[in-house]
């Protein structure tokens, strides 16, 4: 009687549940700040730990090298566990004035930690080609070590490189699992992430660039010649955890326009039940939220937030329809 025929009765109900600002915007602003301070310059690291490795102890990896990169902060405080995104001035107690704010840098540096995998097959003469690693579910960056990467990193010469997925990684599990006793305290988790991706990146420009990680003797042979390719490129690979908040760091990547993410998913609100690695934080959740359908509608909200650390957000972008200042992506 209104005159809308039934094909189109959809149009009466078309509307945005999330633009692409909320989605993206408070990530590509941290993005784009840090890189702009940083320049042409590489980021600063330190090598902690160099480890050689005969073929006896390892077929497949000749060399393991460990340490730090500088991150500039943009969460409060130390940036430990339950430290928020940082808005205002340095030193402010970062609280974003409207709904509008973007985060801010703290004044202080976060020490990502990384862990890379220099394989036997790397010689001055054919060296290695470059990729950041994510790991998976709560885990470490030494999830490198698992047998199936040491044999993609020897078999085709890929000098793999990890960090922590800070916000969901080993050393937040204390912190993810007292939050499902206390959902209001969930929002740290992902602002955390979104400092994990600086993170990677930051890494990943240390790997690239010409006065990193391959000007450094950790990364070069006995004649001080450079075992990486930084001429090569950089790639991505991540599993499980890492497929799918590497989907999210690949919408966002510059310095690489290709990425493997294995076993991955996305929209973690619908991921939680459906997985038995969340058993024990359902057994919190069930004592502080015991009503099935308030649950239901508490994974609904977390996603609003989690959408802005996970491929959930990123996925429109993640090939085509790029995000500004950023490349397309080939993604398997």
């Amino acid at each position: 009687r209104a005159g809308v025929t039934r094909p189109h009765l959809y149009l009466a109900w078309d509307f945005t549940v999330a633009s692409r600002q909320g989605l993206t915007g408070r990530m590509l602003a941290i993005r784009d700040r840090a890189f702009a301070t940083l320049g042409a310059a590489a980021p600063s690291y330190t090598v902690t730990q160099v480890t050689d490795y005969t073929p006896e102890q390892d077929p497949r990896i000749a060399r393991q090298v460990t340490g730090t990169v500088a991150v500039p902060s943009y969460l409060t405080g130390d940036g430990g566990p339950g430290s928020r995104l940082h808005y205002g001035r340095a030193g402010g107690d970062g609280t974003p004035p409207t709904k509008d704010a973007l985060p801010t840098p703290s004044g202080a540096t976060v020490s990502a930690d990384f862990v890379c995998n220099i394989p036997r097959s790397a010689t001055a003469a054919r060296p290695a080609h470059l990729s950041l690693y994510g790991h998976g579910l709560l885990g470490r960056p030494t999830e490198i070590n698992a047998g199936n990467v040491k044999s993609m990193s020897d078999t085709y010469r890929f000098a793999f490189c990890a960090t922590s997925w800070i916000g969901m990684a080993a050393a937040d599990v204390p912190y993810v699992a007292g939050t499902f006793g206390d959902l209001s305290a969930f929002p740290a988790v992902v602002d955390r992430l979104q400092q994990s991706f600086l993170n990677f990146l930051f890494l990943g420009r240390t790997m690239i660039h010409p006065r990193g990680f391959a000007a450094d003797r950790a990364f070069q042979d006995a004649a001080g010649r450079s075992l990486i390719d930084v001429r090569g490129g950089l790639h991505y690979d991540g599993n499980s955890q890492g497929g799918i908040n590497g989907g999210a760091l690949t919408a966002i990547a510059q310095d690489w326009t290709r990425s493997v993410l294995g076993v991955p998913a996305m929209n973690y609100s619908t991921l939680l039940q459906r997985s038995v690695d969340f058993a024990p934080f359902q057994a919190i959740m069930d004592v502080s939220y015991p009503d099935p359908a308030d649950q239901q509608l508490i994974f609904a909200l977390l996603q609003m937030l989690w959408d802005r650390s996970e491929a959930n957000g990123y996925a429109q972008h993640m090939t085509g329809d790029p995000l500004p200042r950023t490349p397309r992506h080939q993604v398997l």
